[in-house]
């Protein structure tokens, strides 16, 4: 026979872990249609490639450029976060670039998944993707 004050506190556990890990937002992919539109929405960018990168492609217009993998593809993420919180914090939404949306996207999942940034967006493409469909940009 079960208690079932009992089962409801395991149930409640069950439900807890599984929100819990839920709660975590992945990064959103977006295009760079979509990009401009958050953008002039006010969205925060910031393009994580190395500085090589962008002195061959420049970066988007108003974006900031904070390198994560350096030219070895070592990470610093903690350096990184030290520049980065001068521009967004996690209540903010910001949309992260890269050359392909690769390492944006696991920039974006440092983000959501270890300091809880609730709306992050990732550049599908890139900026090769930016550059592609004819829009500018700025050397930074």
């Amino acid at each position: 026979m079960f208690n079932t004050n009992v089962l409801m506190k395991i149930m409640l556990a069950g439900l807890m872990i599984c929100l819990s890990s839920a709660s975590f937002a992945r990064p959103v992919d977006v295009d760079v249609d979509q990009l401009k539109k958050l953008m002039a929405a006010g969205v925060v960018v910031i393009d994580v490639r190395t500085p090589a990168e962008w002195d061959k492609t420049g970066i988007v217009p108003a974006s900031h450029a904070i390198m994560f993998f350096d030219e070895r593809r070592k990470a610093h993420p903690q350096l990184w976060m030290q520049q980065a919180s001068q521009f967004i914090a996690p209540d903010q939404q910001v949309a992260i670039i890269c050359r392909s949306g690769t390492r944006s996207y696991a920039v974006g999942e440092f983000l959501a998944v270890r300091h809880g940034y609730k709306q992050v967006y990732n550049v599908k493409g890139g900026i090769k993707a930016w550059l592609k469909a004819g829009n500018a940009t700025v050397k930074p």
